[in-house]
């Protein structure tokens, strides 16, 4: 299966979800495990289908994970940023993103509520709505707007900062230019959190690792995809190095 059949799959559950998410009454707990809403299940329930029928082996946040032996796994999280759609906040997505024995081969974050599309395929470059992006050039902190998921430690010099919600399209809106540089603060994010955002981001050009400067390790990640990892990203290798330098302590 190649990038262009696995994107046409992945529209076509990212539209599944907004139609199932528009005819939705109860947007509050499903009474699940802690911290899943009613809308994470639905949008669950719409994409695990396709992705299997479709040939996929399935990661989901939500659910069990099913035929890990295909070729082709797709990464699942229905809904990032539960709470802001529980809210009414319009930050929220739908993340996927298909991995190869090559590793990330091609991704989608959908804004549920706005319907900004982010796509990215290996090797040819990302888009948000159809049209080529590329992250800003700041290099010095000073001039920087940052984006953080979690509470920074202490003041390190950035300009602005936000702190919206949803680590997708946080890292999607550096990978646009939107924000110069993304920063994790929490316990961590695993890998149905990122893995969407991160073939964007590196198929935009923005610079994305490990909060100590190492590069993600997808294939082992895969074996293991709960497990957590902070994340930094920037548009330059400038920047990049300065976040590390203020975040890594």
């Amino acid at each position: 299966m190649d990038a262009d059949n696995v994107l046409e799959i992945f529209h076509q559950i990212a539209g599944d979800i907004r139609s199932g998410l528009d005819e939705l009454d109860d947007w509050g707990l499903s009474g699940g495990h802690p911290g899943q809403y009613v809308h994470d299940v639905v949008a669950d329930e719409i994409a695990i289908p396709i992705l299997l029928a479709a040939g996929l082996g399935v990661v989901s946040e939500e659910s069990e994970s099913q035929g890990l032996d295909r070729p082709v796994i797709a990464v699942v999280d229905p809904i990032d940023g539960s709470t802001n759609a529980s809210l009414g906040i319009p930050w929220y997505a739908t993340s996927l993103c298909a991995v190869d024995s090559d590793g990330l081969l091609a991704s989608l974050v959908c804004n549920q509520a706005t319907g900004n599309t982010y796509v990215a395929a290996r090797g040819m470059g990302a888009e948000l709505n159809g049209e080529p992006i590329q992250p800003s050039r700041k290099s010095e902190m000073k001039d920087s707007i940052l984006v953080f998921n979690g509470l920074p430690h202490s003041y390190f010099g950035w300009k602005q900062y936000r702190a919206l919600g949803s680590a997708a399209l946080d890292l999607c809106s550096v990978a646009d230019g939107t924000f110069d540089g993304f920063a994790d603060f929490s316990s961590g994010l695993a890998l149905w959190d990122y893995a969407g955002a991160a073939l964007i981001c590196s198929e935009s050009g923005v610079v994305i690792s490990e909060t100590n400067g190492a590069k993600l390790d997808f294939e082992n990640l895969l074996k293991s995809p709960s497990s957590r990892i902070r994340l930094l990203a920037s548009g330059t290798q400038s920047l990049h190095e300065n976040l590390i330098d203020s975040v890594d302590v």
